[in-house]
């Protein structure tokens, strides 16, 4: 199991919660009647209800926490040199610091702007700041291409076996991230709320599964 700093972990759930808390201390503070989309002009076209902004920030949350699990939980490794431990668990705690920072910020943004009444579209909004997202961390993994590490990456039991499989997997990795990062963002202007969030969570299976796969057949390859 990974070595985890216990104090770190507790600072990154208390991120991880912060949206749901500040929305739930000023809950009775929000308009009764929610804009969810505006034309030109500025005029609301589309009006939603507290339920239906309380379910998008449910979704939100459901995001970040599969996010906290993906780096805390998969796969269970660790490095032997105890140097080296230590400078890839300083980088493992940065990343996810810097994730769940952006994440908190981000939600707490739009909780208070519509606290405020202000004309936001929260969706799309919501959309491209997980598109962002996927793009950050797929420009990551292409900084990681010649690092193989313990902590941060796709670490899978082959691509921790085979310097070139690790190289060859981030680069796909990088590539398709990206991508589906800069596809979420586009799509964000034109889908509703219900097919974002299926389209999305499927999405998330596959960035999270094909880099799996394409390692393991990199593997097998290899050996014939």
């Amino acid at each position: 199991m990974k070595q985890t700093n216990a104090l770190k972990e507790f600072l990154i759930l208390a991120l991880l919660l912060l949206p749901m808390a500040y929305l739930a201390i000023i809950w009775n503070n929000l308009p009764v009647d929610i804009p969810t989309s505006f034309d030109r002009s500025g005029n609301p076209e589309g009006i939603n209800g507290r339920t239906g902004f309380l379910l998008l920030m449910i979704f939100q949350f459901v995001t970040n926490a599969l996010i906290y699990a993906l780096f805390r939980y998969i796969p269970p490794e660790e490095s032997n040199s105890p140097v080296v431990s230590t400078v890839e668990q300083r980088e493992y705690y940065r990343v996810r610091f810097a994730i769940h920072i952006y994440l908190a910020l981000f939600s707490c943004l739009i909780i208070f702007m519509v606290s405020l009444g202000k004309p936001f579209e929260m969706a799309r909004w919501a959309f491209v700041m997980i598109g962002v997202l996927v793009i950050g961390i797929g420009l990551y993994l292409r900084k990681l291409q010649t690092t193989p590490n313990h902590y941060i990456g796709v670490r899978t039991p082959w691509t921790l076996q085979s310097g070139e499989i690790w190289t060859k997997t981030h680069q796909m990795a990088a590539t398709l991230w990206i991508s589906a990062g800069v596809v979420m963002i586009i799509i964000s202007f034109f889908l509703p709320l219900i097919t974002g969030v299926f389209l999305i969570f499927f999405g998330a299976i596959v960035l999270a599964a094909l880099p799996y796969i394409y390692s393991f057949r990199l593997y097998n390859k290899d050996k014939g």
